[in-house]
């Protein structure tokens, strides 16, 4: 009888929903004819009511992160104040409990015998699923971020994170059980993984100028922290510049922006785009790319070997990934006032070469290397674990 793999993918911004379809690229990849992929929208797809309305909640809070100033912070430590995993166990009990119910209700409808998971809240859903419905069910979390917040349930299942500070985070101040949490590389979807790294190719697809400097900028899916502040500061610029804006989901600066194209100085291509999948051909197409610190969107640059100018983060998991990137990696730089970036953007049109040390430091990750297999892998010697002890 196959194995069900229970694969969740749910929206608040869009990394969770990129993290997880690299893991499920890499389970296909194994060919295993005992495993059964379910990839599965699960807050979505059944047109539950509470189920959406909890998802659209989460995804309004995700916004506010970016839109206003000291909310994610505030929430942040908030929770840390006020017990952290055990008052978010408490809340979802409480307050969230029909939502938190219904979904499970929607888990068991699959009979996963593992819940792969990127997100806190399916994290969650796994740990209560096994207490409620299949005690022999496996969890699995991915997570995504580059440090452990608090909202991370750690009372089962396997964890597993992309660097070294996340996991003594995750053991030491968050006390996971250590036989339970895994490190892996970075994980790479197949659209990533398949790429070639041509700039000028790209740039010949998209039409994008191959005589200009190029800057891309973004805010994750909802384009709604800095990137129109700061689009708004650099078309006031006399050097030549491409501007690529990628507005995401956000309609009104999608139209806003696009109705601009064509009025602005003659030394300016202002470009904008609407939600894409294959983002990162624009990443590579660009000679920056100027972001507020989500961890999937700053990756994928890295990858497609951008380097990075951070322009805002929202909370500290935005913070850890600076931190990574920039200070650690030094994948790029972090300046968070628009007029300063606008002189640092003159400054590299005059000075390219003044990127070149970061374009050497993202060339150092290395795409193929993909700890998505490493995910993968992990789930099948979990299942096989499994099996082996009820034998």
């Amino acid at each position: 009888m196959k194995k069900r793999i229970l694969l969740t993918y749910m929206e608040s911004g869009n990394g969770h929903i990129t993290s997880i379809k690299s893991i499920a690229d890499a389970l296909r990849r194994l060919n295993d004819p005992d495993l059964e992929l379910i990839e599965s929208y699960i807050m979505q797809e059944g047109n539950n009511p509470t189920m959406i309305k909890f998802n659209n909640f989460i995804i309004k809070q995700t916004k506010n992160t970016n839109k206003i100033k000291g909310f994610g912070p505030f929430v942040f430590t908030l929770l840390e104040v006020l017990g952290r995993q055990k008052f978010m166990v408490a809340v979802h009990h409480t307050l969230f409990r029909k939502a938190l119910n219904e979904t499970l209700k929607a888990i068991d409808k699959f009979k996963p015998d593992v819940i792969v998971s990127t997100h806190y809240f399916m994290t969650l859903c796994g740990v209560e699923y096994k207490k409620k419905y299949n005690k022999d069910c496996i969890l699995v979390t991915y997570n995504p971020d580059n440090n452990i917040h608090a909202w991370w349930d750690n009372r089962d299942g396997l964890f597993i994170v992309n660097n070294k500070e996340a996991y003594d985070e995750a053991i030491n101040r968050r006390h996971f059980n250590p036989d339970e949490v895994k490190q892996v590389y970075f994980t790479a979807r197949d659209e990533l993984i398949n790429a070639k790294i041509d700039k000028m190719g790209y740039r010949e697809k998209y039409n994008i100028p191959k005589d200009k400097f190029c800057v891309m900028l973004a805010d994750g899916a909802y384009a709604s922290a800095r990137s129109v502040a700061v689009t708004k500061e650099l078309l006031k610029t006399d050097k030549p510049l491409t501007i690529i804006l990628l507005a995401g989901k956000n309609e009104k600066v999608y139209e806003k922006f696009k109705e601009m194209e064509g009025k602005t100085k003659p030394n300016i291509t202002l470009m904008t785009f609407g939600f894409m999948t294959n983002v990162h051909e624009l990443y590579c197409a660009s000679d920056l790319f100027i972001t507020k610190a989500g961890p999937n969107a700053i990756l994928d640059s890295v990858f497609m070997q951008t380097p990075i100018l951070v322009d805002y983060y929202a909370h500290p998991i935005e913070k850890a990934t600076t931190k990574l990137f920039v200070d650690k990696f030094k994948c790029g730089v972090a300046i968070y006032k628009p007029k300063k970036i606008k002189k640092a953007v003159e400054t590299y049109i005059d000075n390219p070469h003044l990127l070149d040390e970061y374009v050497k430091n993202c060339a150092k990750f290395d795409r193929f290397q993909n700890g998505a297999e490493d995910v993968a892998k992990y789930i099948v010697e979990e299942l096989k674990k499994r099996d082996n002890q009820k034998d």
